[in-house]
């Protein structure tokens, strides 16, 4: 507690977040209206207030008294599963990035319809970290799974969550979701999209089943939005081949993110119809790595997804889901509401 405590002052501190007057602008690190969400005001730097009800402890707690230790995500590379929250942990101790990516929260309260037009990109990616932050409604979404029909991209929002767990270096996580759409029908009957998340060191198995589209849909799935760190996406099984020599399609958010003034995102698609398997390879790092190299193929039999990485391992992807990793596997049993079955 005392290192995050003083970890998070240090970070907002030595980067300008006060204004001259010493109060929290609205912003990340200082002003950046393309971040605020509708609700955002003058009143809302009070609400990290919150954080200094630590105070209140005696002057003989061990949260002043205590020697700071190394953060977790200090101590090595980490995966973490949190299946109840439906959310996985990924953190890399050569770069400082802590990754989480998101199969269970979003902003829609249990009595509330999907509407696209409330859609937050605070709350609907697919993964956020701690080095780079979620583009603007204006711009191309990062990290979203879209489905294109008549020219209009879905968004995500209602996340149903179908479980999580981790063994010795490596996590995964899965839900599904009905795409929402902004104009025309809200929805397409029976328009579905099952996503599974494994995370192994650096890299990020991102595999997606989408159900019941439509004749001349397609789909498109974007990366981490940067460009001070090494953003990369590499289509595996289903997506088109590159446009060009450099990998996939790559997309400008100009009005940038609360970290950076604009950023560049990598963005893969593919034409969708039925019942289709999309699987991406993708990174965030310091450094750039060698994805091509990382798996040596992927293949679809039986309805689950196996991927053959270089150094020999394996991973296998079921969508009930069931994902087993190196003979040791973590399973969880079929929600009643599942799309379970070959692909």
């Amino acid at each position: 507690s005392r290192r995050v405590a003083s970890g998070a002052l240090r970070h907002f501190l030595d980067r300008g977040a006060l204004t001259a007057d010493g109060l929290l602008s609205l912003g990340w690190h200082g002003p950046h209206a393309a971040t605020l969400q509708a609700y955002s005001g003058p009143a809302s730097p009070y609400w990290a207030a919150k954080a200094f009800v630590a105070l209140l402890a005696p002057a003989s707690d061990p949260l002043w008294t205590a020697t700071e230790e190394p953060a977790p995500s200090e101590a090595g590379d980490r995966v973490l599963a949190l299946p109840a929250p439906g959310l996985l942990v990924q953190a890399t101790r050569a770069d400082g990035v802590v990754r989480l990516h998101n199969h269970g929260s979003d902003h829609v309260r249990p009595h509330e319809g999907e509407c696209a037009a409330r859609d937050d990109p605070h709350y609907g990616r697919l993964a956020y970290s701690t080095h780079t932050g979620p583009t603007s409604p204006g711009n191309t979404a990062d990290n979203h799974l879209a489905v294109v029909v008549d020219g209009v991209a879905s968004v995500r929002r209602r996340i149903r969550p179908l479980g999580a767990g981790h063994g010795d270096g490596w996590g995964w996580a899965a839900s599904w979701h009905r795409p929402v759409f902004g104009s025309g029908p809200p929805m397409v009957p029976g328009l579905r999209v099952d996503s599974v998340t494994v995370a192994r060191g650096r890299y990020e198995v991102r595999v997606h089943r989408v159900v019941g589209a439509p004749p001349g849909a397609r789909v498109t799935l974007t990366g981490w939005a940067t460009r001070a760190l090494r953003s990369e996406l590499l289509g595996l099984y289903g997506w088109d081949e590159p446009a060009g020599p450099d990998g996939p399609d790559e997309v400008r958010a100009p009005a940038g993110t609360a970290y950076e003034p604009w950023v560049r995102l990598p963005r893969l698609s593919a034409a969708a119809g039925g019942t289709g398997v999309f699987v991406a390879l993708a990174s965030l790092s310091a450094e750039p790595l060698p994805l091509a190299s990382a798996v040596r193929e992927v293949v679809l039999s039986g309805g689950e997804v196996l991927v053959r990485w270089a150094d020999g391992s394996r991973t296998t992807v079921g969508f009930e889901p069931r994902v087993r990793h190196e003979g040791a596997a973590v399973d969880r049993p079929p929600a009643s509401s599942s799309h379970a079955g070959r692909a």
